[in-house]
């Protein structure tokens, strides 16, 4: 046993000082120091392949700018993500904003008025309109074939000038981003309507292939997983169907087990499935993505010289 250290705070201490004191700590501040050590562990690990799962409203929560930090440094190789989380970044790519509440709304006020809210954030209709006139403008400069979608966001990236865009920041640096279930979106739907008339389509299937190679021909891997749903799953799939197992794994979520979702499902009944290794480094930590993922990577930022 360990004796527990009470966390000790000072004025303008840095992130990585907090978490350095949270180590000693207890319950999810243990946790969230742990979840900084084991992504540095794996961070470090050249030979592991590392991938980002994200699910949940990520984009409009205000952790854009989070992700792409997490790109940009090359704290990870592969993203699978979800169609909104896409879709929320590209309207601020092409120059619409999310805001805040007000204390006391009125729903129905807000949809007679045109507007969406996300819990506390709100989002115009006139985001998709923008979005709309955007893609159908770009969608014909795309390769007119049937694409996986990692290929199509791929190039979609290319046109993206937003350099605090997620499509443009994986594009710029050779990042895949797979989003198996883009169909579950308005992105989906804007690429489904160009279809009608055009010959670019989106077959996810395709992708099937692309990540069960990037699993197969990984040494090691490791994964921090936002949110669970279907990018959690479809990353711990790859892991199921080929002789591999994530060594390194952080899971960020406030989804409960009890209900048999795989978003509640903690890492140790993973290994069950053979998805996560008997021996891997994991943390399950039961915390708001919005609260946890700025602390963590921030002080990954801070670490950076050493990993």
């Amino acid at each position: 046993m360990k004796i527990l250290k009470h966390v000790k705070i000072w004025p303008n201490m840095m992130v990585n000082e907090l978490v350095e004191e949270m180590k000693n700590s207890g319950f999810q501040a243990r946790k969230l120091a742990d979840s900084v050590r084991i992504l540095t562990d794996m961070i470090h690990d050249k030979k592991c392949t590392k991938f980002l799962g994200l699910a949940g409203a990520i984009v409009p929560g205000g952790m854009r700018r989070v992700i792409v930090e997490i790109i940009r440094n090359h704290f990870i190789d592969v993203i699978v993500t979800t169609g909104a989380n896409l879709t929320h970044d590209l309207i601020e790519a092409f120059g619409e904003h999310h805001y805040h509440k007000e204390s006391v709304v009125n729903d129905v006020q807000l949809y007679k008025s045109k507007i969406n809210r996300i819990y506390n954030i709100l989002l115009p209709n006139k985001g998709y309109v923008i979005l709309e006139q955007n893609l159908q403008s770009i969608f014909p400069k795309l390769p007119q074939e049937e694409l996986s979608s990692r290929e199509f966001l791929s190039e979609l990236g290319k046109h993206i000038s937003d350099r605090n865009s997620i499509v443009k920041a994986a594009a710029d640096e050779n990042m895949p981003i797979f989003c198996p279930a883009i169909s579950d979106s308005i992105l989906g739907f804007q690429i489904w309507m160009h279809s009608q008339s055009h010959k670019l389509t989106v077959n996810t299937t395709l992708d099937q292939k692309d990540i069960l190679d990037i699993a197969f021909d990984s040494k090691r891997s490791g994964a921090l997983i936002i949110g669970g749903g279907v990018p959690k799953h479809y990353i711990a799939m790859a892991m199921q169907t080929t002789p591999k197992a994530l060594n390194y794994v952080v899971q960020i979520t406030m989804d409960r087990p009890e209900s048999g979702g795989v978003s509640g499902a903690s890492l140790e009944e993973a290994k069950s499935w053979k998805k996560v290794a008997v021996n891997a480094k994991t943390v399950d930590l039961i915390c708001d993505a919005t609260i946890a993922l700025p602390i963590i990577i921030s002080s990954l930022l801070s670490r950076k010289e050493s990993i």
